[in-house]
């Protein structure tokens, strides 16, 4: 325990030493391991803190050393209590706290997790309040081992859970899986693959079907690139069967995109006027309030919150809440933009659409964007010369399949 908390609790004393020897009165409580500190010389004499043991201790060494102490001030809780014992409705007051810190004590007043980065904060608390467990339950009512085999049950993705009630707080430790718990079907179902839009094959690898495309065609959307059949003939070349596979193949093809966007040239323009109002939000189980001055004026104001949950100790979290509140007033009004801003929010438009491209693996060759405006419109006239996949599956119908049944081969063969 801290040496500061036994001296408020036993108390302390400010002592003003005078005398013959004082350094020998010293030397005499160093020997004897009596505690002083905060030592100085002040007013033709010496001050130092002792504890009420201590004082007590140094009778005997204050006639050895012919000093004399006065007791300048007293501290700590016994002097305190001394000094207040008459006044009930204090110390009733002091119980009072106690007692409601007490039963607060015997609530959940938050709840944490650790380790969940699959499933949200707000997607685990719902499946708690499901369970009837929410803020300001008594922690008796929460049965850990339960919770964790709930937990395990409701969120197969979820391996391990560790939950434990520490204060006011329960926390919730999982891990989650980081390896797929079920292995996806392969499709295996006869498909063809099909060019998902225009442009000039570049490359083409074919692992099941059969290439009805090549390298340098220039091919349409929704063309058959690889038919998902399997022709098998006989010595003379004659086919006497088809067998229909599921079509597996990777083929790139140089494409185009010639896209227009269009934004209006006049625009909401947001400005602060510079007035700033500052408050305070207390909350405390499920009321609120607000604690700001009154807007002057009609223009809009916009206000930002930081909330902090108040706690006594590391896990000693309580039902209250303080934040402060941050307002700055604002006004709207309408304008054109200027040739640069035009050019500037256009360029953006272009750059959002050349980065999507790029988040879907489109290797971008040649991009330009040219931005014109007709007085009250902006147009931005974006192109771009890219490589990207192009084949997609296309299921074979089984109607189709039936019209190329089996074709018997010759009676000779």
């Amino acid at each position: 325990m801290p040496a500061w908390f036994l001296h408020l609790w036993y108390g302390y004393l400010l002592v003003q030493l005078r005398g013959f020897s004082p350094e020998r009165f010293l030397n005499l409580c160093s020997a004897n391991r009596i505690e002083i500190w905060d030592l100085e010389y002040r007013d033709g004499g010496y001050q130092f803190y002792i504890t009420v043991k201590g004082y007590r201790a140094v009778k005997p060494l204050v006639k050895k050393s012919k000093v004399r102490l006065r007791i300048v001030e007293k501290f700590g809780l016994p002097f305190f209590l001394y000094r207040n014992r008459k006044r009930k409705l204090y110390f009733t007051g002091i119980a009072s706290f106690f007692l409601i810190l007490y039963l607060m004590s015997l609530f959940v007043w938050d709840i944490q997790f650790e380790g969940n980065r699959m499933y949200t904060y707000e997607t685990l608390t719902d499946f708690l309040e499901s369970e009837d467990i929410t803020f300001g339950m008594r922690k008796s009512l929460i049965d850990c081992d339960a919770l964790e085999e709930e937990i395990r049950l409701a969120f197969p993705e979820i391996t391990w859970v560790s939950a434990r009630v520490s204060g006011t707080r329960l926390l919730v430790k999982i891990k989650e899986n980081e390896v797929l718990s079920s292995i996806p079907q392969k499709d295996t179902s006869p498909c063809d693959i099909v060019a998902a839009k225009d442009g000039v094959i570049t490359s083409m690898i074919v692992r099941q079907g059969t290439p009805v495309a090549a390298i340098g065609d220039q091919v349409e959307k929704g063309q058959v690139l690889v038919k998902g059949e399997v022709e098998i003939k006989n010595d003379s070349e004659e086919v006497v069967n088809v067998h229909y596979v599921h079509a597996d193949a990777d083929i790139m093809a140089k494409t185009e995109y010639q896209v227009t966007n269009t934004f209006p040239r006049m625009h909401t323009v947001v400005t602060e006027t510079g007035k700033v109002r500052q408050g305070r939000y207390l909350k405390a189980f499920q009321y609120s309030a607000l604690f700001i001055l009154p807007s002057n004026g009609e223009n809009p104001w916009k206000m930002v919150m930081e909330e902090e949950q108040l706690k006594l100790f590391q896990n000693f979290y309580l039902p209250i809440y303080l934040g402060k509140i941050k307002a700055k007033e604002y006004i709207t009004y309408e304008c054109l933009y200027t040739k640069e801003e035009e050019n500037d929010k256009g360029t953006r438009i272009h750059q959002e659409f050349v980065k999507n491209l790029l988040e879907k693996g489109v290797q971008i060759i040649e991009n330009n964007v040219k931005i014109q405006d007709d007085g009250s419109n902006c147009a931005v006239n974006s192109y771009v010369l890219a490589v990207e996949a192009i084949g997609e599956q296309q299921t074979i119908q089984e109607e189709q399949m039936k019209t190329e049944e089996i074709i018997e081969p010759d009676e000779r063969n």
